[in-house]
Order: C-alpha cells, then sequence, then structure tokens
C-alpha cells in the first residue's frame, strides 16, 4: 500500500472570488517517483475537515507559496519590502505543522515552506532579502525552475550532507523571503555564499527537513534531490 503523503493547494495568481487552487505538478511528480500517493489538501477555515484529511496522510509536504504574515512572527509587513501574504494559506499550514509535531510525522519543507516551518516552530524571518540583508546575492529567479543559480555549503554530519554526499551543492532559487533566525529546535543545515539559510532539520524527529530551494523541480537530474524524497517516503515505514 502507498505512503500518503499530503501537499497544500494555493490559490493561483490574481485576486479572484472565490479562488482557483492549484500546485505545481513538479511536487507530484516527485513525490510519485519516490512511491507515494499525493493527496492534495485545500485551503479550508473547518478544521474538522481539514483534521480528516491530515489523518489520512503518513506524511505532509509544505510546498512553496506567497509570503508568510510578519505579524506570526512579531513584525509588521515593511512597505518597501513588497510583502504578498496569503492569511488562509497560514492558517492551514500553520495548523498542520503542529498537528505534525505532535505526532512526530515526517514533514519535508520546501521553500515557503521551510519558512512557514520556521515561523511554526518560534523563529522567524527576513521580509525580503534584497532589502534588508546587505550583500544579498540575486536569489529570485522566477523564470528558472530547474535551472542552477548559485552554490550552497552543506554542514558535516547533517542528513543533507549524507543526501548530497557533498560539502557543497547546486541549487535553483526563487525566494525573496528567507529564514532569518531559526527556531530553537531546528539545527542549519545548508547557507549560501552571502550567510542565507538554505536549509534546515530536526535530528531528534523521524524527518523534518526544510530546504529554500526546490528539489522537486532537479529530482530527475539530481540523484541528491531524487534521495531525498526517497528518504522522506521511506521515514514513514513502521508509522
Amino acid at each position: 500500500m502507498s505512503t500518503v503523503v499530503g501537499i497544500t493547494l494555493r490559490p493561483a495568481p490574481g485576486h479572484v472570488t472565490p479562488a482557483t487552487l492549484i500546485r505545481n505538478r513538479a511536487y507530484y511528480d516527485a513525490l510519485e517517483a519516490a512511491g507515494a500517493a499525493v493527496l492534495s489538501i485545500p485551503m479550508t477555515s473547518h478544521v474538522d475537515g481539514l483534521r480528516a484529511l491530515y489523518d489520512r496522510c503518513d506524511a505532509l509536504c509544505m510546498p512553496g507559496g506567497r509570503d508568510v504574515q510578519p505579524e506570526l512572527y512579531g513584525e509588521h509587513a515593511q512597505p518597501e519590502c513588497n510583502v504578498d501574504i496569503d492569511a488562509e494559506s497560514d492558517s492551514v499550514e500553520l495548523q498542520l505543522i503542529r498537528w505534525a509535531m505532535e505526532d512526530d510525522k515526517p514533514l519535508l519543507a520546501i521553500c515557503r515552506g521551510m519558512q512557514v516551518l520556521n515561523v511554526a516552530l518560534g523563529g522567524n524571518l527576513w521580509q525580503d532579502l534584497s532589502v534588508q540583508l546587505h550583500g544579498a546575492l540575486q536569489h529570485n529567479h522566477r523564470a528558472e525552475n530547474g535551472g542552477l543559480m548559485h552554490r550552497v555549503v552543506v554542514e558535516p554530519g547533517t542528513s543533507l550532507h549524507a543526501l548530497a554526499g557533498a560539502g557543497e551543492i547546486e541549487v535553483n532559487s526563487r525566494h525573496h523571503q528567507a529564514v532569518r533566525e531559526p527556531a530553537r529546535s531546528l539545527v542549519v543545515t545548508a547557507r549560501s555564499g552571502d550567510g542565507v539559510i538554505e536549509g534546515v532539520e530536526d535530528p531528534q524527529r523521524r524527518f523534518l527537513v526544510g530546504l529554500q530551494c526546490h528539489p522537486e523541480d532537479m529530482y530527475s537530474t539530481h540523484p541528491w534531490a531524487r534521495r531525498l524524497f526517497e528518504t522522506f517516503v521511506a521515514a514513514t515505514a513502521g508509522a
């Protein structure tokens, strides 16, 4: 029987009502190639219904999307930072993460997913790297999905280092926010050349890994990304 991985949908670009909910197919392809069946989780205000979907999942993937509300980490949105929020996504994903933490359910957090994970656990974010971090690299290459943009240094002894089999990897990059101060429970696993945190994990849990890049766009061409999804899905064994 296939492992069921839940992944949240997000509103399509544009502010229309009711919103059209979407998700990049690359996530599904990467997870299915690793042996998972993928369950799409919509934005909803019905907690009981959300819990019913969560309970059907063996693991969760928190994917990319819009910015996390700064108020959730004790700040106000700075006008110059071009913060683009979706409060309903924040509410749903924070709740799912809290449940996953309570149950030690395997969780893979990608791009925004890593950011909302950090906020859920008590950390904070750079609202806009190009505005707030002097000397920041260009991280927001939205026209390039699988294209490699810069290298990151991987910390020895981490799960990411074991997956990569190297002290550096090349990654794609399409974000303007990032983890600023990591939550206490998280270990930093990778940084880019400007010091921006590119990976986190909690080694005390079955599987809790966050990456700022988009490995779903690299799984078919980069062995470490493929091993990441395979290890994630395998972590549900015996649950």
